[in-house]
């Protein structure tokens, strides 16, 4: 009798756990802000039970919904904020897309999982993140943190939904075209920097011209074998926190390395808008090339920045503007425009 008694009893007790747990995508909004920051800390939920922590530009006086712009960044275990002499300051690039916003637009920006604030790696070893860090670190699980703080906006009274973008730099432009996919909500996304086919090619490409790996070889075919003997050895514990190749964990570029965006825009709805500077040393300039033409094949309207004498933050040489910041301004434009 006392075991049929728990077994009638542990639906019960399931359900009653399942109502305590937190619905996802409900947007939470810390007590605090950001010291010196435009910004007001929320946390989320997301379909994985994780704990999400996002950030909303704030909104000065009364004014209507604006319009969202997700900003993804690029690689790396740091926060969006870090703390100098005493002062907090935003890093990452986001500082900039909030600035070109500004009263037009709330930025959205989102703390990578396993990531905390203030995180500050910089040393090699700490830069390839915490344990927890290398453990989430993949593209759908940092994907579908970035979808959970977006959600949860769309949710704001503040916040107008009827406009959706989201920029991705660097690696965070292969994020942004997998949300745009992903998410119907999404009118408009920009990929930066962000290649074209998988990020094998740039790695091939860029170890064959020298720019990676010179220590290895001076023999180019010899330089892009020991990537192929990389990529071997990732396929072969693909699962892997511990093994790094090239600063990051092995689950990090099984996972990445699998999609790109031109496999992701295929199916993408949104408006797109592509940026390539031609002095990239990250990221080969011929994917961005490559996934302009397809996009085109395809039928899609797209806006292409090829940035003569730019870097990988669209940046030249001897110039005195900051070229990452006229080139958000040029995107938030775009956006609002079209």
């Amino acid at each position: 009798m006392t075991r049929l008694y728990l077994w009638m009893l542990f639906p019960l007790l399931l359900c009653f756990g399942m109502a305590k747990a937190d619905p996802p995508y409900q947007p939470e909004k810390d007590r605090g802000k950001v010291p010196r920051q435009p910004y007001e800390r929320y946390f989320t939920t997301d379909k994985f039970g994780r704990k999400i922590t996002f950030y909303l530009s704030e909104v000065r006086g009364t004014t209507p919904p604006l319009p969202l712009v997700v900003y993804v960044h690029g690689s790396g275990a740091g926060s969006h904020f870090v703390q100098r002499n005493g002062v907090i300051l935003g890093q990452n690039g986001h500082s900039l897309v909030q600035r070109a916003g500004e009263g037009r637009a709330r930025t959205l920006i989102v703390e990578k999982p396993g990531v905390q604030y203030l995180d500050d790696p910089q040393d090699p070893q700490s830069r390839a993140g915490s344990p927890e860090f290398r453990r989430e670190h993949t593209l759908e699980r940092w994907t579908e943190a970035v979808e959970a703080a977006i959600r949860a906006s769309l949710k704001l009274p503040s916040v107008d939904g009827k406009r959706l973008l989201v920029i991705g730099h660097s690696e965070g432009g292969l994020v942004a075209c997998r949300v745009a996919r992903e998410m119907p909500q999404v009118t408009h996304v920009a990929c930066l920097a962000g290649g074209g086919p998988t990020q094998l090619y740039d790695l091939l490409s860029l170890a064959r011209k020298g720019v990676f790996f010179r220590e290895v070889s001076e023999a180019p075919e010899v330089r892009a074998k020991y990537v192929l003997d990389q990529w071997n050895a990732i396929l072969a514990d693909p699962q892997s926190t511990d093994k790094l190749f090239f600063g990051f964990a092995y689950r990090r570029w099984a996972t990445f390395l699998k999609s790109s965006p031109l496999q992701e825009l295929a199916d993408c709805q949104a408006k797109i808008y592509l940026a390539q500077g031609l002095d990239d040393t990250a990221v080969d300039y011929t994917s961005c090339d490559a996934l302009y033409a397809q996009l085109l094949a395809q039928g899609k309207t797209v806006v292409y920045d090829r940035l003569q004498g730019a870097n990988h933050s669209f940046q030249r040489q001897g110039e005195q503007s900051d070229g990452f910041e006229q080139e958000m301004r040029r995107i938030v434009d775009w956006y609002l425009t079209i």
